[in-house]
């Protein structure tokens, strides 16, 4: 346990150390001087003396070579310092943790509903092999699954917000929230959450839902489920307390994939409804070169990914003891 907890801990560094090199050198390659972009938005333009435009290069080490830049930010990281932002000079972990709570608020419950949706469908679907539903059902998670997020979330804001008006276009919360009581910023909270969440969950719903269906076909022809009809186990309880079971085995993976998606956001629909969340801030961030942030951001997706990902190996064997750890079956 220990030489194998050690080797998955060596390979999660390495893989840390190559994600931040590649971000960190990827994003000082795309065109465009962050100082430049900055002196622009303060209404400043190209007429600041080159002395201050200097200074500012010197303040946020960006006249040093790129190797020497990281070799900084790596210092800086191993005392837990992910640096401030280049727009408003706050700490990016301030700018992080006031933004995580919107993104977990968001991706939590398109993942809960998702999945609140998706295991019925599932079940249903295979437990009545060539039914019509689970024929249609088929078709319909794949054309899902394939829809692209951003455009299912412009179709739904024209129809759902800009012609019927049943749901806020964009925001987190309405104009006049902080004059609201307790339970009318809840259901503003909510009405705002839908279309968001609506766009969010639609495509891990479909994604749950064949996993399911697939793992379940997958069972319910095992041997033991065979023994268990004949034995005279009624088909209620043999789908809910033998093959469900451990159909979901494997959703154990899947779940611990899906955990890294509730702290970096979704890019594109925190960015299209105005959601002030982590993917909204990553997204600007890029767009103004600040790279503080960028890497901050990275920071906590890659740790998330690669705890996520260790923390599923470690579990698998609890949920299926027929795995030893280090994936070896016993």
């Amino acid at each position: 346990m220990a030489a194998w907890l050690g080797r998955r801990l060596a390979y999660a560094l390495l893989t840390f150390f190559g994600i931040t090199v590649a971000v960190f050198f990827l994003i000082r390659a795309v065109p465009g001087d962050p100082v430049t972009y900055h002196l622009m938005q303060s209404g400043r333009g190209l007429s600041a003396p080159p002395e201050v435009i200097e200074q500012i290069r010197r303040t946020h080490r960006l006249d040093r070579p790129v190797t020497v830049q990281y070799a900084y930010w790596l210092a800086d990281l191993a005392r837990l310092d992910l640096g401030r932002s280049f727009v408003d000079r706050r700490p990016v972990r301030d700018r992080i943790l006031e933004k995580l709570p919107n993104t977990l608020l968001l991706n939590g419950a398109a993942l809960l509903l998702a999945l609140m949706l998706a295991l019925p469908a599932g079940i249903f679907g295979a437990a009545r092999p060539g039914h019509w539903f689970d024929r249609a059902s088929g078709v319909i998670f794949l054309l899902l699954y394939s829809l692209p997020a951003f455009w299912v979330a412009l179709l739904l804001m024209d129809l759902l917000s800009v012609r019927l008006g049943w749901f806020p276009l964009l925001g987190a919360t309405s104009g006049n929230y902080s004059d609201l009581s307790g339970f009318e910023k809840l259901g503003d909270r909510l009405w705002h959450m839908v279309l968001p969440v609506a766009t969010l969950a639609y495509g891990q719903f479909a994604f749950f839902a064949r996993f399911t269906r697939s793992s379940m076909r997958e069972v319910m022809g095992a041997e033991y489920l065979t023994a268990a009809r004949a034995r005279g186990v009624g088909e209620r309880r043999l789908i809910l307390s033998h093959a469900l079971r451990n159909a979901l085995i494997p959703m154990v993976t899947v779940l611990g994939v899906s955990v890294p998606v509730l702290l970096s956001g979704s890019v594109i629909v925190e960015t299209l409804f105005a959601w002030d969340g982590l993917g909204r801030m990553y997204y600007m961030a890029v767009l103004a070169r600040d790279y503080p942030v960028v890497m901050g951001m990275t920071v906590l997706t890659a740790l998330a990914t690669l705890a996520a990902y260790l923390i599923t190996d470690a579990l698998y064997p609890v949920v299926d003891p027929r795995v030893r750890v280090g994936g070896e079956r016993s």
